[in-house]
C-alpha cells in the first residue's frame, strides 16, 4: 500500500456531499452496503479465507465519495485495515479515523450518540487487539506516526467524550514499545556537509558525535492541516535531535510543534479540573527512578511521551533533568525556557489539573522554572547591540561552521528576555541552515517564524518598552495629582 493510495482513499473518504447526504442513513436496501454487511460476518469464521478485501474497500469508498458519510461504514472498513496487524496498514487506519473525526464525527449518521460511542469503542478496542503485532513488527517511523494520530484522536475527543479520550492515551501507551528500534531507509534529497559536533560525555557510555560527512533526510512539508503540520514539525525535530543530539534547535521545535496551536485553555470546572487524563504513575515514577543513571534512550522516551501529552508538563522538568546529567547543559536550559515562554503565554495552566485532580505543573517544577528565571535576571545584560552580535555570529560560521554559529545563537537566546531579540536570532539559525544547504530544515523554520510573526502583538514583541512606557505615564500621572 503506497501513500498514492492513502490519498486517493482520502480524496473519496473526504468527498463533497451535501448537508443531507453527510448526516443520512445508509438505505438499509443499497446493494453494496448488503454487501459489505453480509462480509463482515466472515471475518475471524472458517470463511475468512473467501473474503475479497480489496473489493469490500473499493465499495466501501465508492460510498463515502457518493452517498454517504454513515458511521456504521466507517467502522467497517476500517475492521478491513485492522484484522490482519499488518503495521502499515493500522498506520492507515489510524490516519484515517482521525480524517474522518475531524469532518464528519458531529453531523454523521448514527445521530444517538450513545450508539456512536459504542461504535467507536469497538474501533479502539481491535487497535488494542492488534497492539503486541504492532510492537513486534513496527518501525520507529510507523511508532511514531501511528501514535500522532492517536494523540490527534485523544485532544479531539477530550471535551465532548473524554471515556474516548482516555482510552486513546491508554492505546497511545500500549503502541509506545515497540522491538525494532531500527530506523527503516529514509530517501536521501541532497549530501550535506555537517560540521563534526562536540562530543557529549556520558557516564558508562561512548561519546556521541556527528560524523563529518551527513545525509539530509527527505522531509515532505505538509500544511494541508493543523495536524499535518504538526507531524511534519515533529519529524524535522526528531531529525535533528538525532543528527546533532547536543544543539538544542531540535528540541525547541518540538515543543513549538506541540504548543503552537493551542491558544486556548482546555475546558474546566470551577475548581480547574479537566477531563484530560494524566500520563500513568507507574510511567512517571520509571522515567524519574531512571534519573539516577540516564541515557539518551531515557531522554528519547521522556520526548516522546511529551508529544502525546501536551500539558503533561512536568515532563518537561525531567526531560530537562535527564539533559543535564548527560552534560547538555545548553539542552536543560533551551527545554526550561520553552516551558516557561507557553506558561507566559498561557499563566492559567499553573492552576488546572488532570482528572484526577494532578496538577497540569507541580510545585517542584514551578520552583525549579522561577530558580532558573533568577538566575538569568542577576547575568549581565549583553554588551553587543542585535546586530553586531548577529556579525559575530556570522564570523563564526564562516570561520568554525554551522554547529557552532548554533551553540552561539543558543547562548544568546538563553540570555535574551525580549522576544524581538529571540525572534532575530530565531530568523538567522534559519538563514544559516539555507546557507549550509538544509534547505527542507530552512523552510519549516521560515514557516514557523512566519506565523510567529503574525500572533505577535507590540506588547508581546517589546515588552521592555511598553513597561517603559507605562512607567512613564504612570510618573506623569502622578505628578499631576500631586500638583493638584
Amino acid at each position: 500500500m503506497t501513500a498514492k493510495t492513502l490519498c486517493t482513499w482520502r480524496e473519496q473518504l473526504l468527498a463533497p456531499l451535501d448537508e443531507a447526504k453527510i448526516s443520512s442513513q445508509l438505505d438499509e436496501n443499497n446493494a453494496d452496503w448488503e454487501y459489505i454487511e453480509s462480509e463482515m460476518i466472515k471475518f475471524g469464521s472458517l470463511s475468512h479465507s473467501t473474503l475479497d478485501i480489496d473489493d469490500l474497500q473499493r465499495r466501501a469508498l465508492q460510498l463515502f465519495a457518493t452517498q454517504t458519510k454513515d458511521f456504521r461504514l466507517l467502522v467497517h472498513f476500517l475492521r478491513t485495515l485492522q484484522h490482519a496487524a499488518v503495521p502499515e496498514e493500522l498506520v492507515i487506519a489510524a490516519t484515517v479515523a482521525s480524517a474522518y473525526m475531524q469532518h464528519y464525527w458531529d453531523t454523521s449518521s448514527p445521530s444517538n450518540s450513545r450508539l456512536k460511542l459504542r461504535l467507536a469503542q469497538q474501533v479502539i478496542k481491535r487497535f488494542e487487539s492488534v497492539k503486541n503485532s504492532f510492537c513486534q513488527q513496527a518501525t520507529p517511523e510507523q511508532r511514531d506516526d501511528i501514535l500522532g494520530e492517536f494523540a490527534y484522536l485523544a485532544q479531539f475527543w477530550h471535551t465532548n467524550q473524554p471515556s474516548l479520550s482516555a482510552q486513546m492515551d491508554e492505546l497511545s501507551r500500549a503502541y509506545q514499545h515497540i522491538e525494532n528500534t531500527q530506523k527503516s531507509t529514509i530517501a536521501v534529497e541532497e549530501n550535506v556537509k555537517v560540521e563534526s559536533i562536540n562530543e557529549v560525555k556520558i557516564a558508562s557510555q561512548p561519546p556521541v558525535s556527528v560524523t563529518s560527512q551527513a545525509t539530509q533526510p527527505y522531509v515532505e512539508i505538509n500544511q494541508s492541516d493543523d495536524r499535518q503540520w504538526k507531524q511534519t514539525l515533529l519529524k524535522v525535530a526528531g531529525i535533528l535531535c538525532e543528527q546533532a543530539p547536543n544543539d538544542t534547535v531540535g528540541y525547541r521545535l518540538r515543543r513549538y510543534a506541540i504548543w503552537h496551536n493551542i491558544q486556548t485553555l482546555p475546558v474546566s470546572d470551577k475548581q480547574g479540573k479537566t477531563p484530560l487524563a494524566a500520563v500513568a504513575i507507574d510511567r512517571v515514577t520509571d522515567y524519574k527512578a531512571q534519573l539516577a543513571q540516564p541515557t539518551l534512550t531515557l531522554l528519547n522516551e521522556i520526548e516522546q511521551s511529551l508529544t502525546l501529552a501536551p500539558y503533561w508538563l512536568d515532563g518537561h522538568y525531567l526531560a530537562a533533568q535527564a539533559a543535564q546529567s548527560l552534560g547538555l547543559t545548553y539542552i536543560s536550559s533551551a527545554i526550561a525556557q520553552e516551558l516557561s515562554l507557553f506558561l507566559t503565554r498561557l499563566p492559567q495552566l499553573n492552576h488546572l489539573y488532570f482528572s484526577d485532580m494532578t496538577l497540569f505543573i507541580s510545585e517542584e517544577t514551578r520552583q525549579w522554572l522561577n530558580s532558573l528565571e533568577n538566575k538569568t535576571n542577576n547575568k549581565a545584560s549583553p554588551t553587543l547591540s542585535l546586530q553586531s552580535e548577529q556579525q559575530e555570529i556570522m564570523t563564526c560560521f564562516e570561520q568554525e561552521g554551522l554547529n557552532a554559529a548554533l551553540l552561539m545563537i543558543d547562548n544568546a537566546i538563553s540570555i535574551t528576555t525580549e522576544p524581538r531579540q529571540q525572534f532575530y536570532l530565531q530568523l538567522l539559525s534559519a538563514q544559516l541552515f539555507e546557507a549550509s544547504k538544509m534547505s527542507s530544515i530552512a523552510n519549516v523554520y521560515f514557516n514557523q517564524l512566519y506565523q510567529d510573526a503574525l500572533r505577535y502583538s507590540l506588547s508581546e514583541w517589546e515588552p521592555n518598552l511598553l513597561n517603559q512606557l507605562a512607567s512613564k505615564a504612570e510618573h506623569q500621572q502622578n505628578s499631576s495629582s500631586h500638583r493638584e
